[in-house]
């Protein structure tokens, strides 16, 4: 098995270096073939230097840098999916939040679903905050109410729709392309891949606290706060009408 693992990045130049080695060290662990494809999108602290600086000794390793585009989360992906080969596409937040480590049991599942997907909200998993409390963040509270209500709404036997650490066989991404930004395109992939049948399963992992930077939807100005909670509930409606009436 062979893949593909995307990570996309914003002013990520604090860690961006050390969790690229960590991603080749658990690669060479388990033995696969992957590539590295980093999509940024116009950072301004030195993190598209750093990443061309590494990506000329290594083929495996690519960069692309989204200039002019608005910054979006879902098209970032897009774009490392369009430039990827390999059957497994695997992305994951670059900021240390996923370690790198769980990557191993992506290749335990992979051969059984179409869509693997590290939990922040099963029973065994730990989230950063539980062992620092000081570290939490605003958002957090809304990202636990707007899960909860896509549980009960949507389907029962997923628990995080808001997931960024995930393994997707290429034959998903056939007919689809994912759609919207940060918070809701992913329950818009959930709701297409639970419609077209395609075997899902969720798995808990231990989160990490950001290793540096912040977050990228960060809820210090209000202003943002209310549009978000707004663009969720908005989004939470819609696909539960692309549930109801299929």
């Amino acid at each position: 098995m062979s893949y593909s693992l995307i990570l996309p990045t914003l002013n990520e130049k604090g860690h961006i270096i050390k969790l690229i080695q960590n991603i080749r060290f658990i690669f060479s662990e388990i033995q696969k073939e992957y590539e590295i494809i980093l999509v940024d999108d116009n950072s301004t602290d030195g993190t598209i230097d750093l990443v061309k600086n590494v990506a000329k000794d290594y083929d495996n390793i690519k960069l692309f840098v989204r200039q002019g585009l608005k910054k979006n989360l879902a098209n970032s992906i897009n774009l490392g999916i369009q430039k990827s080969k390999y059957e497994n596409i695997i992305w994951m937040d670059s900021d240390f939040q996923h370690p790198p480590d769980y990557i191993k049991l992506f290749h335990d599942y992979q051969k059984k679903y179409d869509l693997v997907v590290f939990s922040r909200f099963l029973k065994n998993s730990i989230r950063y905050f539980e062992i620092d409390k000081s570290k939490k963040e605003l958002n957090e509270n809304q990202s636990f109410f707007y899960n909860k209500l896509c549980n009960i709404f949507l389907y029962r036997d997923i628990t995080d729709y808001t997931s960024g650490f995930v393994c997707v066989k290429r034959k998903v991404f056939e007919n689809y392309k994912l759609k919207g930004n940060y918070g809701d395109y992913f329950v818009n992939f959930v709701v297409y891949c639970k419609l077209n049948n395609y075997s899902i399963i969720e798995l808990p992992f231990r989160e990490n606290a950001r290793y540096s930077g912040s977050s990228k939807t960060s809820m210090k100005n209000p202003f943002n706060y209310i549009y978000l909670t707004i663009h969720y509930f908005v989004s939470l409606i819609n696909n539960f009408f692309r549930k109801v009436l299929s």
